[in-house]
C-alpha cells in the first residue's frame, strides 16, 4: 500500500515537473562580508542582498537601504522588497545588513548613566563616522550604487535614524524609523529636532517613522515627534506617519516596512497628470528628481509602462509601440515588458509581432522566476485570435 501511494506520488511529482518548468531558487543573491572598522576599532558583519537583476543589468545602479539590527532584521526585509519588486511597489535596491556588537553604544546619542545595564551609551556620532567614512565608500566602491541612500531601524536604531536625520542630513535621502525610542535620556533628541524644523531651508528627504501599540513615554515621545513634523515648513521634505495598534513593538518593524518601501518610492514617483503628458515629460521629471535628491534618478520601470498605455488609450499605437520598446531595451530581462509590448501590437493589429512578444514573455518569466498565469491566458487567446482569424 505504501509503496504504491510512493510510486504514485514520485509519479505525479515527474508529471508536473514536465508540465511546468519550476524554479523554486530565491530570487537576488546574497553575501556576507566583514569590514574592518578604524573608527569603531572593531570588524562588522555585513549582510548584503541584490537585486534579482543586479548580475543581468551590468550598466544599472541602484539605490542603498542600510539595515540597522541586521541580523534581526534582513531576511523579512528581502523577502517583503522582493515580494514588493515583483508587482513594482518597490525599487529594486541592494540592501546592507549591519550586524551589532555594542548596540546601545552605536544607537544613543548622549550619555545616560542610569542605562548603565543596557550597556555604554552616547556613540551614536561615532556610528555615523563610520557610516560617512568607512561603510559608504566601501559599498559606492564595491557595488553598482546611484547615490540614494536609506537608513532604517527599530527602536534604539530608530532613534538613531531620526538623529541621523538631524545631525548629518547629508547621508541620507531617505530614512526609515520604525516604533523608534524618542523617550531617550528625557527626550534629549527635541530641541535639536525643534530647531531643525523650524529652519527654513530645503529639506529634500523622506521620512517614515510608526509606531505599534505602546503607551507611556514610547508613545508620548512619539506623539511630541509628530507634531513637531506636522508643524514643519521645510521646503521638498515629505514624511509619512503610522499608528499601527494592530502590532506590538517586536512585530511593527515587519509590518512598517512594507508600507515604508511603498511610500518611499511613492515619494519618487511622477504623477498621473505628468504621465499623461507623455514620455518626454516623465523624462524632464526625472531629471529634475536628480537634481532635487543629488542621485542618479533613471524614469522607473512603470512609469514608463504607464506611459505607454496612456498613448495606448489615446490610440496613438506608434507612440506606445516606441515607448513600451524603450523599456524592453533597459529591461531586457523583464518579463513584463515584452507583454506590454505585445499589447501595443495587438491594439495596432500587428497580431505576428503580439504573438512574438507574448510567447518571450511567457518564457522570460520563467527566467525571471515571476507568476505567469496572466501571460500563458493573453497567449492562449491570442492563439485563438489568430487561428479565428479576426483581429477584434
Amino acid at each position: 500500500m505504501y509503496q504504491k501511494l510512493a510510486c504514485v506520488f514520485i509519479g505525479a511529482v515527474f508529471i508536473l515537473s514536465l508540465s511546468f518548468h519550476v524554479n523554486a531558487k530565491v530570487r537576488g543573491e546574497a553575501v556576507v562580508t566583514t569590514i574592518k572598522s578604524e573608527v569603531l576599532n572593531e570588524s562588522r558583519e555585513l549582510l548584503i542582498h541584490l537585486p534579482n537583476n543586479y548580475s543581468h543589468y551590468k550598466d544599472t545602479t541602484y539605490p542603498v537601504l542600510y539595515l540597522l539590527d541586521g541580523q534581526r532584521n534582513f531576511a523579512h526585509t528581502v523577502g517583503t522588497l522582493d515580494l514588493l519588486n515583483q508587482s513594482g511597489m518597490a525599487q529594486e535596491m541592494i540592501v546592507i545588513g549591519i550586524t551589532n556588537t555594542e548596540r546601545t553604544r552605536d544607537f544613543t546619542p548622549t550619555y545616560d548613566e542610569s542605562y548603565n545595564q543596557w550597556g555604554i551609551s552616547g556613540g551614536a556620532d561615532n556610528f555615523l563616522d563610520f557610516l560617512e567614512k568607512e561603510l559608504k565608500p566601501y559599498v559606492k566602491a564595491n557595488f553598482r550604487t546611484n547615490n540614494y541612500a536609506i537608513i532604517s531601524g527599530h527602536s534604539l536604531s530608530g532613534l538613531f535614524t531620526v538623529y541621523a536625520l538631524h545631525a548629518r542630513p547629508e547621508l541620507f535621502q531617505a530614512y526609515f524609523a520604525f516604533s523608534p525610542s524618542l523617550w531617550w535620556h528625557k527626550e534629549v533628541i527635541f530641541p535639536e529636532a525643534k530647531t531643525f524644523f523650524s529652519s527654513d531651508g530645503d529639506l529634500n528627504k523622506y521620512l517614515y517613522i510608526n509606531m505599534g501599540n505602546e503607551d507611556g513615554n514610547m508613545l508620548s515621545a512619539y506623539e511630541r515627534y509628530v507634531e513637531l513634523l506636522n508643524s514643519s515648513k521645510r521646503k521638498g521634505f515629505n514624511f509619512d506617519t503610522e499608528l499601527d495598534t494592530s502590532e506590538s513593538h517586536n512585530t511593527i518593524a515587519l509590518a512598517g516596512m512594507s508600507l515604508a518601501l511603498q511610500k518611499q518610492l511613492n515619494s519618487l514617483r511622477p504623477t498621473g497628470a505628468t504621465i499623461q503628458e507623455g514620455i518626454l515629460a516623465v523624462e524632464q521629471y526625472y531629471k529634475d528628481l536628480s537634481a532635487k535628491y543629488a542621485f542618479e534618478a533613471k524614469p522607473e520601470y512603470k512609469a514608463v509602462n504607464h506611459a505607454g498605455y496612456a498613448a495606448l488609450n489615446k490610440q496613438h499605437f506608434e507612440s506606445a509601440i516606441a515607448i513600451f520598446k524603450r523599456n524592453v531595451a533597459r529591461f531586457p530581462n523583464k518579463s513584463d515588458a515584452y507583454d506590454s509590448l505585445a499589447d501595443g501590437y495587438e491594439a495596432n493589429g500587428d497580431l505576428a509581432m503580439a504573438l512574438e512578444m507574448r510567447e518571450k514573455a511567457l518564457a522570460m518569466s520563467y527566467e525571471e522566476n515571476v507568476e505567469n498565469g496572466a501571460y500563458k491566458t493573453r497567449l492562449a487567446n491570442l492563439r485563438k485570435k489568430i487561428a479565428a482569424g479576426t483581429g477584434d
